[in-house]
């Protein structure tokens, strides 16, 4: 990882965290969503199980992210717009 800025971090238990972050890798921007866990020396390591996305497609992204919040919200109403 070349670089990284974390936006967010969402506690899943003692030992296990998801963390949203702004990352840089090899020239490219990416908005990277993933599982961490806290390993024996007490350091935050991230697992293989997330997602990179090419910040290009951040809009997108953020359009699924709204409409996810409206479907839990109102499953019946929420549609794609």
């Amino acid at each position: 990882m070349d670089q990284e800025l974390v936006v967010a971090e969402l506690e899943r238990g003692p030992d296990q965290k998801i963390v949203i972050r702004r990352t840089f890798f090899r020239g490219r921007e990416y908005l990277d969503i993933r599982n961490f866990f806290l390993n024996e020396s007490g350091e935050w390591l991230p697992t293989k199980r997330g997602i990179a996305i090419p910040w290009e497609l951040k809009t997108f992204a953020r359009r699924g992210a709204c409409l996810w919040a409206r479907i839990d919200e109102n499953p019946t109403r929420a549609r794609w717009s």
